[in-house]
């Protein structure tokens, strides 16, 4: 049965002391648990659309502004995406079972 491609891809970068076998099953947890996270491969995509957005929407505001009721669908939006990419972080590192520095993860289209 083939899996179909997901609509963007995942990086690990900065991977110093990984073999290119270690990165790949990390760039694999990371994306499996992004997905479950957000509710599946095709909200990938839109969640971090929406994050992206959220972000921008409330970049220039202040500790007031921010803290107000007007902009909690704004703040839900933001907290969703990152504890699904905390999340997906956290699975992809652990078992690794040491230190990886600077590595990250880089979603792309």
């Amino acid at each position: 049965m083939n899996t179909p491609t997901p609509p963007y891809t995942v990086k690990m970068i900065n991977t110093a002391g990984l073999s290119a076998d270690e990165r790949r099953a990390a760039e694999l947890r990371f994306r499996m648990a992004l997905e479950a996270g957000v509710g599946g491969r095709d909200h990938v995509l839109p969640a971090l659309q929406a994050c992206m957005l959220a972000r921008l929407l409330l970049e220039d505001l202040t500790p007031i502004d921010l803290a107000s009721d007007e902009f909690s669908a704004e703040r839900e939006v933001i907290a969703m995406w990152e504890k699904a990419e905390d999340q997906a972080i956290m699975t992809a590192l652990k078992p690794l079972g040491r230190d990886t520095g600077e590595a990250r993860f880089e979603i792309s289209i």
